[in-house]
Parts: C-alpha cells; structure tokens; sequence
C-alpha cells in the first residue's frame, strides 16, 4: 500500500497499525517525534474544534511500551494537544473509552500478538474505529516530508488515571446480565502477559465462573512467549488437568481470543463464528442473517454455516476490512480465524474479553461442552506456511511464484483454494492452500513457499 500514488512512500501502517522491532526504525526516538509530529498535523487536526484535541494513550507490558508512549505524548503536548494516559490497558479498552466522547483521539502502544522485541502504534478515531486507509496515508506522507522535530523534554511522569480501566470493566460488564451469569463454569484464562491480566481474571469472577489463571504477570520481557493466542500448548494442558469447563487465551493487547474446549482441543475464530453466530440467529438477532470473514477462513465453516442459513461474506485480511463490510451491510457479528472477532453492536473492534464472555455465556446456556457445540462444524484441511523475506516485491511479478500458484490450482481442480500474500505486520509470506487431502495440499503449499523463497534469495 503506498500513501498517495505511484512512486510515494510505503504506508508506515500494516494492517494493524505501525510496527517495528522496538529502538529501531520507525520506532526509534527521532522516528517516534515525528511521528507524533505527522499524527498531530493530521489526526490532530481533524479533531481540532474549539479546544486542543484531548488524546488518549494506552499499551501492553512490553518495556518499550513507556517510553515510546512517552516521546510521542511530548510530541502530541507540544503540538497543542491535551494527553492521557490509562496505563497498561487493551485496545478494545480504549476504543470503547473514546466512544464515550471524552477523548478525541486514541494512540496504543502494542505489538499485539508478536514477541517482545517488536512493539507498534495504533490509532484509534474518536468513535474507537482504526483510522480509514486514507487518514494513515496522510499521515505517512506527512511523516516523510517532515523535518527532524526539536529535541524535546519528554515527560517522564505522564499520568496515569486507573479510573479509565475501571470505567472499561464497567461498560463491558454492563453488556452482560448483571447476575452471575457464568456460575457453575470453570474457566482458564492464558493472558499472556499482557494488557488482559490485570483485567480479564476480575471480570470472569465477577460474572460468578471459577477463574484458573495462567501467565497473569504483568512481565513484558514474556508477552505471548510461548503463552497467549498463538501458542495456546499451555492452556489446552491446564484445561484438561483442572477439568475446567473451557479456556481462553489472549494476545498481547487483548484484541484476539483463541478457545480451548473441555477436551482440550483449540477452537479458533472459525469456531466462534459459526457457534455464536448460530446462536443469535436462533434468537433472531443476526442482522441480515449474514457474517463477515476474511480470506483466510475455512470453507467448511463456511458450507456449516449455509446449511443453516447463514450467509458468509468474505474480507481482505484485517479487522479493518471486516468492520467495514459490517457496516456497509448493516449485519453484526464478523472476525478473522485468528481469533479477532468484532461484535458491532456493542464494540467497534475486537475484544477478547468480551469475545470470551460471550462464549462462556453460550456455553452456559446450551447446557453443553464447548466441544459438543463445535462438534458439527466441519474442517476441510489447510496448510498455512510462514516464509521468512527480506523484502515484499508485488507477489504478480515474481515469475516462479506465478507458476506455482497456476500449478497448483491446476492440481486442486476446483476443489481447493490457495491464497499468497504478505503478512501487514511481520516479514514474511504467508502460503495458505486448501483441500480435500492433507498430504496433497503440504506438497502444493511447500512448492510455493520454494518459489518465494527462490525469488527472494536472487534480491539477497
């Protein structure tokens, strides 16, 4: 993606906010002021009125977090803005703060799912939504034709209010039957080590469930380090040795939730699509019968979801593309496999907390194992592959690639799928095939990936 047209620099925003290994890049501190400095004299000023924007400032635990928060508030302070900070605190946690009209603008520091060395910026509009494209390609263009800022004095005390993690509790919890609408369930939350732990543990007690709790420091140096959403190993142990009802693992920022059912076994953002979303279609709360999802979603979930009646509408990668699709077609519920899921009647992005309870909830209600509810959803096999690049030529002019991509379609005959592209937030290419055999698709995806990485090591 580039910010404004052929031969203009790259968009500094993946698909989910600028990202970098933390010190370097874009992040490091020279970077980091004029970034803050491009956000001023764009997001900034379109939130300008009558009185200095007001902006507010979450992260996760990563120690990076601070100081990168830091520089960029001394940034926003000296451009004529009004900044706070709530601390360590998920993005969906300040997404629905600013939708409470207090704030005009909110920055979080996080990396989401990556390890602690990486760290990155999201900005958040004043109804919780990620910026639109557009907005980060102002910003990118003003980033890069901006001079070096002063060396400013950055504040070393920003206030933190931790009434504004209360007020989140709060608003989520008031989403929910005040009774203890959980109880009777025992739960294992993975958090990660990240923005979820000081949180999530209260809130499920609250709703009246027996609450086992893994990875709950708040230790940045092991964000997502084999724990969390991506590595959810440890809580599929722990559930199966508590005999617990189902599990939940976060990310590092509390955007995703990944489920563990009774048995052990992972549900990922497939599962949670097609057993929440059949559950509000029979309480006639589905929205046009129809949920969004991405790409990279299996087709089984999505023939489940046919034979009864529900529509799936596919999306770009990124939970931009699908609150964007929510919206243009009036429906409601909508993710990624990842476990990203986005409720828009009561959220503008995702949250794993409240993902979480309202599986829980459904669990509760059903009055069955979470592996019973999955247990109809079929699964044709997928092969995903991770391939490590030093740089993101346009995957159409990589001739191997091509040829590899046409092989393969050609193998599958109709009855698969295969998807090339570049990951928004990481280095690498990410090869998903999908078929009727496993052993098939491994040898397709795997000559792909020899594909990239051929071309790659010829730009080494």
């Amino acid at each position: 993606m580039t910010a404004g047209g052929k031969g203009a620099p790259k968009n500094l925003f993946g698909t989910d906010g600028v990202r970098d290994l933390a010190g370097s890049g874009v992040l490091a501190p020279a970077s980091l002021a004029r970034l803050g400095s491009a956000i001023v004299e764009t997001a900034g000023n379109e939130a300008r009125g009558r009185r200095p924007p007001r902006v507010l400032f979450g992260r996760d635990t990563r120690p990076s977090g601070a100081e990168i928060e830091r520089v960029l508030a001394a940034e926003l302070a000296a451009g004529a803005c009004e900044v706070a900070s709530a601390g360590v605190i998920t993005t969906p946690a300040v997404s629905l703060l600013l939708q409470e009209g207090r704030f005009d603008l909110g920055i979080v520091v996080s990396a989401s799912h990556n390890p602690a060395r990486f760290n990155g910026v999201k900005v958040l509009d004043r109804y919780g939504h990620k910026l639109a494209t557009a907005e980060e390609e102002a910003i990118t263009a003003r980033y890069y034709t901006l001079p070096a800022p002063p060396a400013r004095r950055v504040d070393r005390t920003l206030r933190e209010d931790p009434d504004l993690r209360d007020a989140y509790r709060e608003r989520l919890q008031a989403a929910f039957d005040p009774r203890p609408y959980l109880r009777g369930l025992k739960i294992v939350l993975d958090c990660a080590h990240g923005a979820a732990a000081p949180i999530a543990p209260a809130v499920f007690a609250d709703a009246g469930a027996e609450v086992v709790s893994l990875f709950a420091e708040l230790d940045g140096a092991k964000i997502n380090d084999a724990c969390g959403s991506t590595h959810p190993g440890a809580l599929a142990a722990e559930v199966v040795r508590e005999k617990a009802d189902l599990g939940i693992a976060f990310d590092g920022d509390g955007d995703r939730a990944i489920l563990v059912d009774d048995r052990g076994q992972v549900c990922d953002g497939d599962d949670v699509l097609a057993i929440w979303g059949l559950y509000l279609r029979e309480k006639r709360e589905l929205a046009r019968d129809c949920i969004v999802a991405t790409v990279m979603s299996n087709a089984g979930m999505e023939s489940y979801l046919r034979d009864h009646g529900i529509q799936l509408v596919r999306t770009p990668v990124g939970d931009r593309e699908v609150v964007q699709a929510l919206i243009e077609r009036g429906a409601v519920l909508g993710g990624e496999q990842s476990g990203h899921i986005v409720y828009l009647n009561e959220a503008r992005t995702g949250d794993g907390i409240r993902t979480g309870l309202h599986m829980a909830r459904i669990v509760r209600a059903a009055g069955m194992p979470l592996s019973e509810l999955r247990r109809p959803i079929p699964r044709f096999p997928q092969v995903l592959l991770a391939v490590p690049v030093r740089a993101k030529p346009p995957l159409a002019d990589l001739p191997r690639v091509r040829a590899a991509v046409a092989a393969a379609e050609r193998s599958l005959g109709g009855r698969g799928r295969v998807l090339v592209r570049y990951s928004g937030t990481e280095p690498i290419a990410r090869v998903l095939v999908e078929g009727p055999e496993r052993g098939a698709i491994a040898t397709i995806a795997e000559a792909i990936a020899e594909a990239i990485r051929a071309h790659d090591a010829e730009r080494a």
